[in-house]
Parts: C-alpha cells; sequence; structure tokens
C-alpha cells in the first residue's frame, strides 16, 4: 500500500500535530547513539603497546649493538623473523579493519594505533 500525499502518510500512522514521539522511538534513537559512540581506551592502549613491541624490534634489527641485531646468530633470527610476521600481520589486520570497519569497529581502533606506533617508531 502506498501513500499519494504527505497528508495520506500522517493519517496512516495516526499522527496529530500535538503528539510527542513514542517511547519506542526515543529508545531507539538513544539507544543507537551509545552503540556508536562506545570507545574503549583499552583496545587502542593494547594497540599502541603491540606496536611500540613490534616496532622496537624491527629497529633493533638493524643496530649491531643489540641483541638481535645483525651477527647475533640464533636468537637475532628468532627476534627478527618474529618482528617481520608481526610487521605483515599488522599490515594484514590493518587492511582487513579497514574493510570490516563498519562491523568490527574496536578492530579498527586496534590496527589503526597498531600500524601508527610501528610507523612512528621506524621513521624516529
Amino acid at each position: 500500500m502506498t501513500a499519494y500525499s504527505f497528508d495520506d502518510r500522517l493519517d496512516r500512522m495516526h499522527w496529530t500535530p500535538s503528539a510527542g514521539p513514542s517511547r519506542e522511538i526515543v529508545d531507539s534513537v538513544l539507544g543507537a547513539r551509545q552503540r556508536a559512540s562506545a570507545r574503549s581506551v583499552g583496545v587502542t592502549l593494547a594497540g599502541a603497546i603491540v606496536g611500540i613491541l613490534i616496532g622496537f624490534g624491527l629497529i633493533g634489527m638493524s643496530f649491531e649493538q643489540s641483541p638481535w641485531g645483525p651477527g647475533s646468530g640464533a636468537v637475532g633470527l628468532v627476534f627478527g623473523t618474529l618482528s617481520l610476521a608481526g610487521l605483515a600481520l599488522s599490515v594484514t589486520l590493518a587492511l582487513f579493519a579497514a574493510w570490516k570497519s563498519k562491523r568490527f569497529p574496536r578492530l579498527m581502533q586496534f590496527a589503526s594505533m597498531n600500524l601508527l606506533m610501528i610507523v612512528v617508531l621506524l621513521l624516529s
């Protein structure tokens, strides 16, 4: 059933000019706002800490004096591999989070802060 005019639509809704919004409408609007603005500092902090650890691992791979730098043997191989795997996983996670940001907003927070910390440490 379609309405051909604005007045027909109002008649179908049984709306009167003095009527206020129903309780269901108010609850749905307020509930949607609370869910959309929900942010967690913990997720952002976790992303920053993981990004800093990966960034320090990547920086340490290039310094001779670091315990996992060039010529450090098996320890360098393990930490270097973990750092490079962390970088690859962080980039993959950031791409996935950007693709699914509407569905997983906290994952986007984590991934963006993680990648930001890695880039900041590599550029410093």
